[in-house]
């Protein structure tokens, strides 16, 4: 028997023991209850058997000490809320109508956030506007942002480049999907000694590790620990990203504008070499063009990949493994990030092949993505520091092919505070 049969037979032996004496003059043809409906459904007929079975025969209905009320006749506890209206005494239905009634409604509200989460990566003192809880609101497409102008980062980590001052207070601001939009809650930052960018992120997870580890989550790891390296030598630092979003091409490269750092270095981890070499096939590209991002470029291969042959592995790599800059077709950079921040030095590191297993090991130790941070933020002052002129130079090179990330379609916009 089916637990709402149970509960129709426990309902209708209530009924049963409030109107005894009815029950007691029927005969054996039995006794069925009024059909019952569920908001208009077919009327419920399962529960007629067990309610005849409960009066025949109708010698166990003599007034003998059976026909006296019992504990099995008593209301239970047991009876669990139902939905359905019974044709029951009021005191034992009422109780399912009543307890919408019995908790008053809460006026409690949340706290508000706290604000040293607005200023936690921000590492300038400037005063941001009255923080306020509206939401941001937007209001259409964006232009691109002014290059000096500045960004918020918003309560939530968001990064947002200026376009202006909203007319109600709090600021204009470029999203990461290039929407406009007003949010008055944040702290802004004129600019910046160094942009760290996190490859990839959100939707975009980049090459992925025989051992199921994403480029995005090592790529932000190491990011993170070179920012902390920089910060502690005395130099002011912002990530375009820290936490899991997806942040397309062109609004990276609208951060970087707005903030005019020294240098940009964008942070990756390569996929789809075989080629077994004895030492790291380490990959930095530069900004062609740019003598200082060459110079930037040599040093970082240098020390990356000296951080990077500190271990053992079974190392992949291309004819490609050095400083270079990847041109498309036309002779200008491929990279997006570097034809988008013209005049600012700007570099990306690939410190090696995530999808080949024995770097893929190496990747997911902690040690190993310290190391690499060590040897990212070594290159970074050195270059701030000194005139070295770097090494491991290879010949630029032509080559359009593109993985298809880092645009703009179906791009959605993270929370921003």
């Amino acid at each position: 028997m089916t637990a709402a049969r149970r509960a129709r037979l426990i309902r209708t032996r209530l009924a049963l023991g409030a109107a005894f004496v009815v029950l007691v003059g029927l005969g054996a043809a039995g006794v069925e209850p009024a059909p019952v409906t569920r908001s208009g459904a077919p009327a419920e007929v399962a529960g007629r058997v067990e309610v005849a079975a409960l009066v025949a025969p109708t010698t166990t209905l003599a007034p003998t000490t059976t026909l006296a009320p019992t504990t099995t006749l008593a209301p239970t506890t047991t009876i669990p809320a139902s939905p359905v209206a019974v044709a029951t005494p009021p005191t034992t239905t009422t109780t399912t109508t009543t307890t919408t009634t019995t908790l008053p409604p809460t006026t409690t509200t949340a706290p508000a956030p706290a604000t040293a989460t607005t200023t936690s990566t921000a590492p300038t003192t400037s005063t941001a506007p009255t923080p306020t809880t509206a939401a941001p609101t937007t209001v259409g497409p964006v232009v691109a942002a002014e290059a000096g102008d500045g960004v918020i980062v918003s309560a939530t980590g968001v990064v947002l480049p200026v376009l202006g001052a909203a007319p109600g207070g709090g600021w204009r601001v470029s999203t990461p999907c290039a929407r406009e939009a007003v949010v008055t809650n944040g702290t802004q930052v004129s600019t910046v000694d160094v942009v760290l960018d996190a490859g990839h992120g959100g939707s975009e997870s980049g090459a992925v590790g025989p051992n199921g580890i994403l480029e995005k989550e090592i790529n932000l790891v190491v990011a993170l620990h070179v920012e902390e390296h920089l910060e502690a030598a005395g130099y002011r630092v912002l990530q375009t990203r820290t936490t899991d979003i997806r942040i397309p091409l062109r609004s990276r490269a609208a951060i970087v504008n707005a903030l005019t750092p020294r240098i940009f270095v964008s942070i990756h981890h390569n996929g789809g070499a075989r080629v077994r070499r004895s030492t790291p096939g380490t990959e930095v590209f530069y900004d062609a063009g740019n003598p200082e991002a060459r110079r930037a470029g040599g040093i970082l291969y240098e020390d990356l990949s000296a951080a990077m042959s500190a271990f053992s592995a079974d190392w992949v790599g291309t004819v490609f493994a050095g400083a270079t800059a990847r041109l498309n077709a036309n002779g200008e950079d491929l990279y997006g990030l570097h034809r988008f921040t013209p005049g600012i030095p700007s570099v990306i590191t690939e410190a090696g092949y995530l999808t080949n297993a024995s770097e893929a090991a190496l990747f997911a130790r902690q040690d190993v993505l310290e190391a690499q941070a060590h040897g990212i933020a070594d290159g970074i002052i050195r270059w701030l520091t000194t005139n070295d002129p770097g090494s491991g130079f290879v010949p630029e090179f032509v080559d359009g092919s593109s993985s298809g990330t880092g645009g703009i379609d179906n791009c959605t916009d993270p929370q921003l505070g």
